[in-house]
């Protein structure tokens, strides 16, 4: 069955650079990632709602632009900026050597998923292994170049290298998605929700579907991730006490409610409730 969800919740990852205004009352975060050109004010879309979240219980009160960069750019400059900061980032030993990282999730990703053409779908089982991964079985399969899985998948592409595919550069989703469609591919480590938010963009019609990985069964939460500097933990310590207010929290697990898929819903949002349970404890 192909996947279908309401509204592109994961469309808005990026990073940030953080500049004090004029005000002090206030600090301008330009967020830099990977946006649609049609997408102007981010802090009006829906899924940015937690932007806003962030604004209202901030102090300093934190404003945001934006600016295109790349996931590796993003990562080089976080190490020569003394005030940037990466949003939605998976936390890893070696990124916290780079970086301090909120004690908060900000996003909670449902669980990853090889996404294959829909007329491939009952060539796979149940799951997918990657550890049965051969080159002599002639497959293509995509992962994206300085980006993290989470521990378990991580561990197994690294074990895995010569069976795969990788890509770099920006707008790595919609060239996955293109070469899927080109049957230059075979699949792609990828959210479910976030190809089905480039399809609705309406670039290119392809159907998909979405097969469980062994191994990745569990939310990976998405942090952010400042400069490790006097104004970067300043950043960080202003985003961990808004998001220590029960009415953020309380907002934050709304937010994943209505914008995460149907089959994620349930997941994210016990996930979410139980994590600020026993933070608070």
């Amino acid at each position: 069955m192909v996947v279908k969800y309401k509204v592109p919740f994961l469309a808005f990852l990026g990073a940030m650079i953080v500049m004090p205004c004029a005000n002090t009352a206030n600090i301008e975060a330009v967020l830099l990632g990977e946006f649609s050109p049609n997408r102007i004010d981010l802090t009006q879309m829906k899924p940015m709602a937690v932007l806003d979240l962030l604004k209202n219980n901030s102090n300093p009160r934190l404003t945001f632009t934006h600016r295109q960069m790349s996931l590796p750019r993003g990562w080089v400059e976080i190490t020569k900026l003394d005030n940037a900061c990466m949003y939605n980032k998976v936390k890893t030993p070696d990124r916290e050597k780079l970086a301090i990282f909120s004690r908060y999730p900000i996003t909670l990703y449902p669980p990853l998923r090889l996404i294959v053409r829909a007329s491939d779908g009952q060539k796979y089982a149940n799951e997918f292994d990657f550890s049965t991964l051969q080159p002599s079985d002639y497959k293509r399969y995509g992962v994206t170049v300085n980006r993290s899985y989470g521990r378990h998948l991580d561990e197994q592409i690294s074990q895995q290298k010569d069976a795969l595919f990788f890509r770099d550069g920006e707008n790595s989703v919609g060239v996955m998605v293109e070469m899927l469609a080109l049957n230059r591919i075979d699949g792609f480590v990828e959210y479910a929700d976030t190809v089905n938010a480039h399809l609705q963009e309406g670039l290119i019609e392809f159907d998909f579907k979405a097969i469980p990985i062994k191994g990745v069964d569990k939310p990976l939460p998405g942090y952010f991730a400042c400069s490790k500097s006097a104004n970067g933990q300043a950043l960080i310590n202003t985003i961990n006490e808004a998001m220590s207010q029960k009415a953020f929290q309380q907002s934050l697990i709304q937010i994943h409610d209505e914008f995460s898929s149907i089959d994620d819903k349930s997941l994210l949002t016990s996930e979410l409730i139980a994590l600020f349970g026993a933070e608070s404890e």
